[in-house]
């Protein structure tokens, strides 16, 4: 029998969602997925709960949410060896897309084909992300391979993405999920003639360091740190996800 802990944000407890909330109760309960409920409380780590229900016997922890819902239960997810599923409530949800799993009651029927598929997670000194990075500027320095490094002293904008930050149109804008490394695209603007073109290179790395001269925001997750530097490394395959069909990836 598998066994299920459900993690609910503290936003989907709000009146609007509620019938929406009952609509996916009952679906659960007609599958047989029944299991404990964890309610987020706001300026409250969640950790502890999702813990002490894992270390219970959960196997399966599934975010009733959104994105920052999923970032919240991510570190615990991966440390106790647990699988994450999703049952996407409200904005945004660009995870929900990737991963194939439509929003609300029929994500349910999602949960129980049990697709699974084990992504690589990326670390921003030491502070785990899913989706990506992106930091407020790009004049920088990326070191890699030792001696390696590529810098910018034009503005525009530095991205890393493990999967992809915004929603992407196809796969062709999604970073591979499975392929140990991380997507870094450093944008630029060129000057041609009179007009002014963005300029676009490429890496993928599985390690490497990011750093700038001056204090600046990165934003990885939707969660903002500020520093000069940057440590990035990529976790191979550490998170069991529950997936669809219509995932964007193979």
């Amino acid at each position: 029998m598998r066994v299920y802990c459900y993690v609910y944000d503290a936003f989907v407890q709000e009146r609007k969602y509620e019938r929406e909330l009952l609509a996916i109760e009952h679906r659960i309960t007609d599958l047989g997925l029944q299991g404990k409920i964890v309610r987020l409380a706001l300026f409250r780590d969640p950790t502890d709960q999702i813990r002490r229900e894992i270390e219970a016997g959960a196997k399966t922890v599934v975010v009733v949410g959104n994105d920052q819902t999923v970032h919240q239960v991510l570190n615990t997810v991966v440390d106790y060896g647990a699988t994450l599923g999703l049952i996407p409530v409200g904005a945004p949800n660009v995870l929900a897309k990737i991963l194939g799993v439509t929003k609300g009651v029929q994500a349910c029927d999602v949960l129980s084909q049990r697709i699974l598929a084990k992504l690589d997670v990326g670390r921003m000194n030491g502070q785990r992300f899913l989706t990506g990075v992106r930091f407020d500027q790009a004049i920088t320095r990326v070191q890699y391979a030792d001696d390696y490094q590529i810098t910018s002293n034009r503005t525009g904008q530095l991205e890393i993405h493990n999967l992809c930050i915004e929603s992407p149109k196809d796969e062709t804008e999604l970073a591979d999920p499975l392929d140990a490394k991380q997507r870094v695209l450093l944008t630029t603007q060129k000057r041609k003639g009179l007009r002014t073109i963005p300029s676009t290179t490429q890496l993928d790395l599985q390690q490497f360091v990011v750093a700038f001269d001056e204090q600046v925001t990165a934003v990885a997750d939707g969660v903002e740190t500020e520093g000069k530097e940057f440590d990035i490394t990529t976790e191979p395959g550490v998170l069991s996800v529950v997936v669809s069909r219509d995932r964007m990836f193979s």
